[in-house]
């Protein structure tokens, strides 16, 4: 578990990074190439290389060394992507924008889980095969999509996409901005906090077999995968008429605790079934919002840079999830469900805590929850 930690929060600390640098230096970029394909493309080839050496690594510092290469490496493309989105779909598509970005990140997972079923014991094709055909497709997709020339930069104390409540001209909103990044950094820490050991928690509290565990795992994340497509899509595609936010944040946020509450209680499997069906679900309508609301706080031609730290919100969580969930495990004596020595009970209802506390932003995001009456 410790390594597990140790792991997964360098690698995220690297994406963090990158994530900056390169959406910053993307905004910059004048190449024949074009301003995002560059870091895209090369971010991609970056984490073909990382998994190469991650598949010839034999210790936890290679293992780690390696992760953070491949961390880095896709944080850049993630940030050139996410960049290219805003710079090319309009405000009143956003919304389905962002439900199909976060479908295909969720659809995404399924090769993954179907190589891991296939070959568990070849290391090679876990870390390469997928690294492989990401270097194939995204240069061909990439040479595909149109990549235009920055534009002019506002004055940095104001945007103008977002009109003031008199439409007298425009507002300060960089902190829209950083209520937004605020949002989504305290509803990712939830997440995370029960996703992060969600292996150990099947093994701790049904006292499943680690390949049993492993197993229910694979299939669970498989299901959420689905539901969280489905649901991204489906409401990506319904906000996107009326352009009003607020509302699904909240809802999302609601049935994201729930599930979380019912899989604190779960005592047996079908418990823990409900749990997945209800947190998907919830989460896929989130992602469906959460980056076209951020679209909206972004000044012109620096959108490389504030999504590069829009991303960071869902980065941040991954090392400081896996440091602080062991002392809550630890905390408040053994699991009452079943008397484990690790308290999966109480964790779960701080995640679902922490993701209601995300909901204490939206009075202050309110003037950017709706769409601009102007676009």
């Amino acid at each position: 578990m410790a390594s597990l930690a140790l792991v997964t929060g360098v690698g995220a600390l690297a994406a963090m990074i990158s994530n900056v640098i390169a959406g910053y230096l993307s905004d910059r970029t004048t190449s024949r190439w074009g301003r995002r394909r560059p870091w895209i493309v090369g971010g991609v080839f970056g984490g073909l290389t990382a998994g190469v050496g991650l598949a010839a690594a034999s210790s936890v510092a290679g293992v780690a060394l390696a992760w953070v290469g491949s961390q880095a490496a896709y944080g850049a493309t993630l940030a050139a992507l996410s960049a290219m989105l805003a710079d090319q779909v309009p405000e009143a598509q956003r919304s389905r924008a962002s439900g199909i970005f976060g479908a295909l990140g969720f659809v995404g997972i399924v090769p993954a889980l179907t190589l891991a079923a296939l070959f568990p014991a070849d290391l090679i094709v876990l870390a390469v095969a997928m690294p492989l055909v990401a270097a194939v497709i995204v240069p061909i997709l990439c040479a595909l999509l149109p990549d235009p020339p920055v534009g002019p930069a506002p004055s940095p104390r104001s945007d103008p996409g977002v009109p003031s409540r008199a439409g007298a001209g425009p507002q300060p909103t960089r902190r829209y901005f950083v209520f937004t990044w605020i949002q989504r950094a305290v509803m990712q820490l939830g997440y995370l906090l029960t996703w992060t050991f969600g292996l150990y928690f099947l093994i701790s509290r049904f006292g499943l077999t680690a390949v049993g565990a492993s197993r229910t795992s694979a299939v669970a994340t498989l299901a959420a995968a689905a539901m969280n497509a489905v649901t991204a899509l489906t409401i990506g595609y319904l906000v996107s008429k009326r352009g009003r936010y607020g509302g699904v944040i909240a809802l999302s946020a609601i049935g994201i605790a729930i599930g979380f509450i019912i899989r604190a209680f779960a005592a047996d499997l079908l418990g823990f079934w409900i749990a997945v069906v209800v947190a998907s679900a919830a989460i896929g309508a989130y992602y469906s919002v959460d980056l076209a609301l951020a679209m909206r706080t972004l000044p012109r031609g620096r959108e490389g840079r504030y999504l590069g730290i829009f991303n960071i919100a869902k980065t941040a969580p991954q090392v400081i999830g896996p440091a602080i969930a062991p002392l809550i495990l630890a905390a408040g004596g053994p699991d009452p469900i079943n008397g484990a020595p690790d308290n999966y009970f109480l964790l779960q209802l701080v995640a679902a805590g922490i993701v209601l506390l995300s909901l204490l932003t939206l009075p202050f995001l309110r003037p950017v929850l709706r769409r601009p009456e102007d676009q």
